[in-house]
C-alpha cells in the first residue's frame, strides 16, 4: 500500500501488516522446543531530507513451549529500524514489556520486566535457479538487556533462508543459538511461515 503526500521532512511510504508463525526445535535433550507467533504492523517512513526509510514495527508476540505445554513467553512493544548499504544491512532497535515464566530461565524468577533488544541483519540474495531473486540468506544477531536486573540476559545469532514464495507469503529455515547470559544456551532449529498484507 502506497501513500502520497506533499514533500516535508517525512512521508509514510508503505504500511503494512503480517504474522509469522515458527517452530523451533532443539536438537538436544533439552526443553527448549517453542512454537512462536508474532503479529507486527509495518510503518515506513521515508526522510526526505536523508533519502532514508525508518521502519516503526508496533508488535506482539506469544511463546509457547512445546516439551512443558505452556506459555513461556508473551511481549508487546514496537521496534524502530533502518536499512543501510542498498538494504544489505539492517539495524533496528525495540522496547518491550514481556511477562515470561521462570521455566527455561532458571537464574532466578522473573515474571514481569522491560527490555532493550537490538537487531542486527546482514541480507544477502541469492541467485538460484527458479529461485532467482526470491531468495535470501540473511546472517542476524539479537541482543537484549533486562531493565529491572540492569544487564543483559539474551543474545541471538544465526542464520537463514528467506523465501518470498509469493506475494504475502514466505517461508524462512535456518538455525538459531541462544545465548542466556549467565546461564545455559541452546541450538535450536526453526521453520516459520510469514503471512503479510
Amino acid at each position: 500500500m502506497l501513500f502520497t503526500h506533499a514533500k516535508g521532512f517525512a512521508e509514510i511510504q508503505d504500511v503494512g501488516l503480517s504474522n509469522s508463525h515458527t517452530v523451533r526445535i532443539a536438537p538436544s535433550e533439552s526443553d527448549d522446543s517453542f512454537y512462536v507467533t508474532r503479529t507486527e504492523a509495518n510503518l515506513d517512513y521515508n526522510l526526505v531530507s536523508l533519502d532514508k526509510v525508518i521502519k516503526i514495527l508496533p508488535f506482539s508476540e506469544y511463546q509457547h513451549n512445546l516439551d512443558t505445554n505452556g506459555w513461556w513467553r508473551k511481549e508487546i512493544g514496537a521496534e524502530f529500524g533502518m536499512a543501510f548499504f542498498d538494504d544489505y544491512f539492517y539495524y533496528g532497535a525495540s522496547f518491550q514489556h514481556i511477562w515470561q515464566r521462570e521455566e527455561n530461565y532458571s537464574v532466578e524468577e522473573l515474571d514481569e520486566t522491560t527490555e532493550w533488544e537490538s537487531r542486527f541483519v546482514i541480507t544477502a540474495p541469492l541467485k538460484w535457479w527458479i529461485f532467482e531473486d526470491k531468495v535470501k540468506l540473511r546472517l542476524f544477531d539479537e541482543y537484549t538487556y533486562d531493565f529491572t536486573r540492569g544487564q543483559g540476559t539474551f543474545n541471538e545469532v544465526g542464520c537463514v533462508l528467506d523465501w518470498q514464495v509469493r506475494e504475502g507469503l514466505r517461508l524462512k529455515g535456518g538455525w538459531r543459538h541462544t545465548d542466556r547470559v549467565h546461564d545455559f544456551d541452546a541450538d535450536l532449529f526453526e521453520l516459520s511461515a510469514v503471512f503479510s498484507l
